[in-house]
């Protein structure tokens, strides 16, 4: 399982190298998130899930025929600490590296002989940033996040209980500085092809800064701005059990979620930018949209975007559940509506392909994006003992998808519109939507830009086949086929033709996998072990077109055909009192079997045979931790672990020698075949990660106090390298970190 950040915000999960890579906000996620099994659709509302959390189930491999949504990585399931029938109340406080400090606290217990409550608040502020500039003294990385969730539970009855949940969280925190790798294209007239050398303060990009050291801290953005969030989310759920029998229940599970982006800003050109006075200075009237009335003071950025909107989700699920003799089964209905009205407003500032030496351009372009999704489902599952060593699972699922969506790019200026009538011969002004509908009009006449209008109704089947037989009562081996689906769905982004806003059509999974758990040393220790085939069809991905004048823009596309090979192991052992052992590694291979299409250069490939991007081949890890007494009353603790992410591509690396020809029929552009090489830009290296906590504690559990340390060895590692603008930039992982927690409970 893997959780890393997007350009965007939204995070990716990944399970079994099965990820959706994309960061817009309507995104949805091959692995499916539930909080007490309630599904959250979209990943970007997933923030403060880890709050008050009790455990974490992981599920791999595809879902659908137990719960909630279709998914075809997984699922993970939060459940939060229940309310207690006794008073408890708790607190954790930390203070570590970058004046970061953090307090968890709940109080929890009877309202009256019927009705229990809890209330749990975490919050984590800082007060400096981790990233600095490498041109002048700020600092970026500051955290500021608020999540509360309180709990009431009823007894409604002596057959029926209510529990009833409210979530909020706020995150106010900066965004991550990408890291400059290279420029793909100059930026005259202000910054040249290799830099332009700034007499103000904040204004030098030199190439001795295009490649940073591997130094997690060091990052540029534009002078003047600090990224950061603005991000708020309301979930209210309402969970209802009513036994209708001895043998059979009812299960209600109501959730709503809010979430609102109040204005989020994110830097992607990972340069400091220009004063508008040394813009002026160079080339006067240069200045396009925006820059034109903006204070002297002011700095021009290369790529930042800018972003606003709101999703409303509503979903109900009902679930009887049965015993029969030698059977138990589940029955279900899922129903879900989502509306996502979002607007991503990009600056291009000084960058060259939206400038032209002709004196037309634009500094911004707005993406508007409306969409308006119901999934409605009907799912089975029946475990059957046919022996006392035999247990057989079916699961069978129906699903229907449907959407509508509206979506363009808006030209926010008389530059942008301008500019646009001149490249395409349309008539639009400030305000309209720019993107062309895409057939080729008749000889002569203008092209026409407007709002794209889409649909898309979709149905399938998805299924699950198990069979588990149990050698000894410390021994069972499984087997198990299953199918499962990701929906079709539509991007958001900036779009000349309005093909680029088409949906991506589902993606399959068949996964075959076979396995063991088996208890050792008298049930001291677990090894369990798996290994598994999957079958992929239409993999949705994020990746790069073809478009007239700039010639490459992002889209979502499909790979015909690939698979997955792996082999899991984990080992968990308590060779001695106080002492626990756990162990666990992983080996994939992934291919591209059949598909044809873009890296992020926008260069037509043939695919077969390359890796996934971000898939690593190896990961293991390992942890130890050890507690002892001192005294009647006092103990003390040690724990160390250790993680290894072997290496991965962010990109296609097509296995050919030069590239494949690709067109623009409607605008009568021809890319010829040309030379092809694998850019190692793109690499992700291995890296290595070794955490560490020791310190005090009650023997009764009263309290505790301890250091720790994160990333100790003070690793560099990224997450991810994208090709944005004109630049190619890496998002870094967080070096070391270490501080002091205290922990202490009444009950």
């Amino acid at each position: 399982f893997n959780y890393s950040d997007t350009a965007f915000g939204p995070p990716v999960y990944t399970l079994r190298g099965v990820g959706f890579n994309e960061s817009s906000p309507q995104a949805t996620s091959t692995v499916g998130v539930y909080i007490d099994q309630i599904a959250i659709p979209f990943p970007i509302m997933t923030k403060g899930a880890m709050i008050d959390v009790d455990r974490v189930e992981v599920l791999k491999g595809p879902q659908g025929t137990l719960y909630g949504r279709n998914s075809t990585g997984g699922a993970i399931n939060y459940i939060a600490t229940k309310p207690t029938d006794q008073l408890e109340a708790g607190v954790i406080a930390s203070y570590g590296r970058y004046e970061t400090a953090s307090i968890d606290g709940y109080i929890s217990g009877p309202i009256t002989d019927s009705v229990r409550s809890r209330l749990a608040i975490r919050s984590v502020t800082s007060g400096e940033g981790w990233q600095e500039s490498v041109t002048r003294g700020d600092e970026l990385g500051e955290q500021d996040k608020l999540a509360l969730r309180f709990t009431t539970d009823f007894d409604l009855s002596d057959r029926t209980t209510a529990s009833f949940s409210y979530s909020h969280v706020t995150d106010e925190s900066d965004t991550l500085a990408p890291q400059l790798i290279e420029l793909t294209g100059n930026y005259t007239p202000l910054l040249g092809l290799a830099g332009f050398e700034g007499d103000s303060e904040g204004s030098a990009v030199t190439p001795d800064r295009l490649v940073p050291d591997s130094d997690p801290t060091e990052a540029e953005w534009t002078a003047g701005r600090t990224p950061s969030l603005d991000h708020e989310n309301n979930m209210y759920k309402l969970h209802l059990e009513h036994e209708l029998s001895d043998r059979i229940a009812l299960t209600s599970l109501t959730g709503y979620s809010e979430f609102d982006d109040n204005g989020s800003e994110y830097e992607r050109g990972s340069i400091a930018g220009v004063l508008i006075a040394d813009a002026e200075a160079l080339d006067p009237g240069w200045l396009k949209g925006k820059y034109r009335t903006l204070p002297d003071s002011d700095y021009i950025t290369t790529d930042y975007v800018y972003q606003d909107g709101d999703i409303d989700s509503f979903s109900q699920e009902l679930r009887l559940t049965g015993t029969y003799e030698n059977v138990v089964w589940m029955a279900g209905l899922y129903y879900s509506d989502s509306d996502v009205n979002y607007l991503t407003q990009q600056d291009f500032g000084a960058a060259s392909n939206t400038n032209f030496s002709t004196g037309l351009g634009f500094s911004q372009l707005d993406n508007d994006v409306e969409q308006d999704t119901t999934t409605k489902a009907i799912y089975l599952n029946a475990d059957w003992f046919m022996s006392e060593k035999l247990t057989l699972t079916t699961g069978i699922r129906y699903t229907e998808d449907e959407a509508d969506y509206k979506g363009c790019t808006r030209a926010p200026s008389d530059n942008t519109s301008n500019t646009w009538n001149a490249l395409f011969q349309t008539s639009v002004g400030p305000g309209d939507c720019l993107t062309l509908v895409s057939p080729v009009p008749p000889q002569g006449e203008p092209r026409e830009a407007e709002l794209a209008e889409k649909d898309l109704d979709d149905d399938y089947i998805s299924w699950r086949l198990a069979a588990n037989y149990d050698l000894t009562d410390d021994a069972s081996i499984y087997a198990s086929y299953s199918r499962g689906y990701k929906a079709a769905s539509f991007p958001s982004l900036a779009a000349v033709s309005s093909d680029q806003l088409d949906p991506v059509v589902k993606e399959q999974l068949d996964a075959y996998e076979v396995g063991f758990k088996m208890a050792l040393a008298g049930g001291a220790a677990q090894l369990n072990g798996a290994a598994f085939y999957y079958d992929y069809t239409d993999k949705q991905l994020l990746t790069k077109v073809l478009v007239p004048v700039f010639k490459q823009a992002f889209a979502l596309g499909n790979v015909d055909e690939s698979e997955v090979v792996g082999v899991e192991l984990d080992l968990q052992w308590v060779p001695v009192e106080g002492l626990t052992l756990a162990a666990a590694g992983s080996w994939l291979d992934t291919e591209i079997t059949d598909g044809i299409g873009f890296n992020q250069k926008s260069e037509k490939l043939d695919l077969e045979g390359s890796d996934l991007p971000f898939t690593s081949e190896f990961e293991a890890f390992v942890s130890a931790q050890y507690e002892w007494s001192i005294s009647n009353k006092l103990g003390a603790m040690l724990a160390l672990d250790a993680s290894y992410t072997d290496g991965a591509n962010s990109d296609f690396e097509g296995k050919g020698n030069s590239t494949l020809p690709a067109s623009l029929p409607a605008f009568g552009i021809e890319f010829p075949s040309a030379p092809y090489s694998y850019d190692e830009n793109y690499e992700i290296d291995s890296y290595t990660l070794v955490n560490a906590r020791v310190g005090l504690q009650s023997n009764d559990g009263q309290w505790k106090g301890y250091l720790w340390g994160r990333n100790l060895t003070d690793e560099f590692y990224t997450s991810t390298t994208l090709q944005n603008n004109r630049s190619v930039a890496r998002y870094p992982g967080m070096g070391r970190t270490y501080g002091v927690t205290f922990e202490y409970y009444w009950n």
